[in-house]
């Protein structure tokens, strides 16, 4: 008994000298299951995926948000690869792994989307993470072999264009979903209006003025554009179908709390799920920034490149002639 309360006391002595160091330290627990496991000669993965969870926890344990999200990445692997027929490790695979990467997710409406090139490679990642903590605990698995080679990175796309006027009225009708309550044609009402995917997700509704069918987006490139007939009815017809009325000072297009740099990159991603699911994303100069460039090549038609670039937010005249692909200093005056 007073070996042990010596034991007790000694521990409790080392942790108020070293208040910031965690018990158990970081690894420890994994590192230990790992042993037990490749001990026993155990070659299930259903046991092994539990392991690779925790290790993958304690790896990233410094980061709380990332040791979460690769954790449920982790989870969501080994959901599949047991769904698919994996029960022991050397059933884990290099086709089953990138599936995995590619799988689609269910959007709001249930419907199956296809996932991004960037989403799959950080599933890769993952993947290749939690089987690498789970070779160095000595599991009977090569992390190199079943990831596969790495998904590479999309080549750099040419210039973004304007879209045609059918391929802006095939993206109109697929902003319209089943989920009235979706953000979709608010998403489409901004890019059409000509803001940047930052000015969308700064979007409230006080930016928004109906009767007048104007925009408003602030910041450096503070400005008023006007908006088309569709924006202004689809704008009308989400609030319309609104529980109650959005308060005027909270973000438009996006969660509330969401920081501007996370806000732009989802705003990005969503335009970019309208124009896939339309089939125009493979198109050549087809991207998100496509929206605007529409509109503002439909007011230099019309007002000159002076009132585009005022339209666009842009620095220069050279700057928004590059954009909408005119050369202004031969054709204007």
């Amino acid at each position: 008994m007073q070996h042990r309360t010596q034991t007790k006391n000694q521990r409790a002595e080392q942790l108020s000298l070293f208040p910031d160091v965690p018990w158990p330290p970081p690894r420890v627990v994994s590192v230990v299951a790992g042993w037990r496991l490749a001990v026993t000669g155990e070659t299930r993965l259903a046991v092994w995926a539990n392991v690779g969870v925790e290790a993958l926890r304690e790896r990233y344990s410094g980061n709380e948000r990332t040791a979460a999200t690769m954790a449920a990445d982790a989870r969501r692997l080994f959901r599949y690869l047991q769904a698919t027929g994996a029960r022991e490790l050397s059933d884990v695979a290099c086709d089953r792994v990138l599936a995995w990467c590619w799988a689609a997710r269910p959007d709001p409406t249930g419907r199956p989307r296809a996932v991004s090139a960037a989403t799959a490679r950080q599933r890769q990642r993952t993947a290749f993470v939690c089987f690498e903590e789970l070779a160095r605990l000595g599991a009977a698995i090569e992390p190199a072999l079943v990831v596969g080679q790495r998904i590479p990175r999309p080549a750099r796309q040419v210039s973004a264009r304007p879209l045609t006027d059918g391929e802006a009225d095939l993206a109109r009708r697929h902003a319209d979903t089943p989920l009235v309550t979706s953000r979709r044609p608010l998403l489409l009402a901004g890019g059409f209006g000509g803001g940047t995917a930052t000015e969308i997700a700064a979007l409230r509704l006080r930016d928004i003025d109906l009767d007048a069918g104007t925009v408003t987006f602030s910041g450096k490139a503070a400005r008023t554009n006007p908006l088309d007939g569709w924006s202004v009815a689809a704008v009308q017809r989400w609030l319309h179908n609104q529980p109650e009325v959005p308060d005027a000072d909270a973000p438009l297009c996006v969660t509330s709390g969401m920081d501007l740099f996370r806000g732009a990159q989802s705003v990005s991603v969503r335009l970019g799920d309208v124009l896939r699911e339309a089939g125009l994303m493979g198109r050549p100069g087809v991207t998100a920034r496509s929206f605007r460039l529409t509109t503002a090549r439909a007011v230099l038609d019309s007002d000159g490149i002076e009132a585009a670039a005022r339209f666009l937010g842009a620095v220069s005249l050279d700057t928004a002639a590059a954009a909408l692909g005119h050369a202004w200093r031969d054709s204007d005056a």
